[in-house]
Order: structure tokens, then sequence, then C-alpha cells
């Protein structure tokens, strides 16, 4: 059964966010409402109102904001995707974007709404994390900052609370040294909701070892994560594929020990260790 709603456009942010304030408790939020119209449709969610934040301006641009890149939340992903700026200084992102729905998915939907949907295979979030996201959040009379690995907190779960919404993400750039990596694994190419997904990012010294390294997989526990253990196994040793392989195995011995045993582990260890091998070949390997 259809749910039944009133229909809410404001002409600025400020608008918005007051409307939050009084009414956050019995609104939903729609941007490219790519996953919220199917709940509406369905049933499943019965708000009394639903705000349309689409032609918000304010929050759709691209600016540099202290240490980061601040990509307005507004802005679909398309919009993104042909962004130079964006394509050159965060790769892995961009090709995890592309990777979003289909093209008509892409045309409307937004990287806030995804981060706000907080689903656990969202192609966009492993590329984010790697660069240390920050999300920027208003309210009516306040901003906060949170980072993005701690905003998410289980399945379609995250800290903004009825009041709150997502104007801002923002990413550090890492010097040109640096080399990104995105990957999933999927039943088809495209259309399709990942079943592993991983971006990694990482640089080597001028003794060929590895100086930084970040490793973000998905779509294989409540939350997307950072593997930070594997990360430090690794970090001043020399890029060989025997050293790779080994941080990738403990990359899905801690996925499996985080969420026990399934009937699905039997495919997933080897399908997420192959996965994360790949991304650190594409990061480290070809910089030697």
């Amino acid at each position: 059964m259809r749910s039944e709603f009133k229909y809410v456009r404001t002409d600025s942010l400020q608008e918005c966010l007051d409307f939050l304030s009084a009414h956050g408790l019995e609104t939903e939020i729609m941007a490219g409402g790519t996953d919220l119209m199917i709940s509406l449709r369905g049933g499943s969610l019965s708000p009394k109102f639903v705000l349309d934040i689409s032609r918000l301006q304010e929050i759709r641009s691209i600016e540099k904001y202290r240490d980061f890149i601040k990509i307005g939340s507004n802005l679909t992903y398309s919009e993104l995707i042909n962004d130079t700026l964006l394509a050159r200084t965060f790769p892995a992102l961009h090709v995890a974007m592309g990777c979003v729905g289909s093209q008509q998915i892409r045309n409307v939907g937004t990287l806030g709404g995804n981060i706000a949907n907080s689903s656990p295979a969202a192609d966009s979030v492993p590329g984010m994390m790697i660069h240390e996201a920050e999300i920027m959040i208003q309210k009516a009379d306040s901003t906060r900052i949170e980072k993005l690995e701690k905003l998410i907190v289980g399945p379609y779960s995250n800290t903004l609370t009825p009041d709150e919404l997502i104007t801002g993400i923002l990413l550090r750039p890492v010097e040109s040294n640096f080399k990104q990596s995105y990957r999933r694994i999927a039943r088809r190419k495209s259309l399709s909701i990942a079943r592993v997904n991983a971006a990694v990012l990482g640089s080597l010294n001028d003794s060929g070892c590895i100086e930084e390294l970040r490793i973000s997989v998905g779509s294989v526990a409540p939350t997307p994560l950072r593997m930070r253990q594997a990360e430090n196994s690794i970090k001043g040793l020399r890029p060989e594929f025997k050293i790779l392989q080994e941080a990738s195995e403990l990359v899905a011995k801690q996925i499996i020990d985080l969420v026990g045993a399934r009937h699905s582990t039997e495919y997933k260890r080897p399908a997420i260790a192959g996965l994360v091998l790949k991304c650190l070949e594409d990061v480290l390997l070809d910089q030697n």
C-alpha cells in the first residue's frame, strides 16, 4: 500500500533546516529519491512530510575547505563523475561512483543521499574512507563535522538526528606519488549490488618500501570497514606478491572473525582476499 504524505520544498537551506527543526521526526528527506521512492511506494515508510532538497543550490558546489576538498551533498553522481578535479584527485572514488546503479540513477542520486541511506553495500563509501572523509552536518542553529567511519553505525543506520542534514563531504587530497584502486564483485558488471567492494590507497618511499597504506572494504559487514591491522602489518616492507597476499588474507580473516562463520564463508573468504589483493597489486606493484 502506497504511503500518503505532504510534499514540501523550501527555497533555501536555512528554511529547510528550520522545517526539520520543527517537523524532523515526521519527515523523510528526498534528494535523488532513488531509494526513498521505492519505500514510499511499497508502504514501508509512512512519513507525514517528504522534504525535497534537490533544488537547494547552497549545497551544490565543489570548493576548497581548509585541507579538504568539500563536495556539496546535493550534487548528483553524474555531475561528480564529470568533474575533472574529482576524477584526477580521487580516482578510486571516481570509479566507484561510476558503478552506482544505472545512468538514470546516477543522474539523480547524490553522494549525500548515499551516505544518509547507510547501506553496507554502498559503492561510494570505501572510496571516501580511504581519503579519511569527514561529513559536514547542519541543523537550524549549529554545524558539526563527523568522520564518515564513525557516522555509519550499522546497516541503514547512522548518527544523524531527525533535525540534521548532510550538507558537505570533506575529502583530503593526497600527494601525486599515491596510487588508488577500486574494485568490486557483483553478479553483473552494471545494475547490480556489490557482493564485495574494496578501495586501496598507498605510496612507496624512496627505498621502494610501503610508506602509507589505507584499505577499506564494504558489503561484507554491517558497516564499511577500514582494515588498519592489515595496513600496519606491511608498512615499511617491500611490496612483494607474497607480502600483499598475506595482508589480503589477514583482511579476509578479520572480516570473517567480525561477522562470524556463515553458509557463505567458504565463498566470501577467498573472494575478499582475492579482491583486496588485486587492489593492492594495482596500487603497490605498479609503482615498482
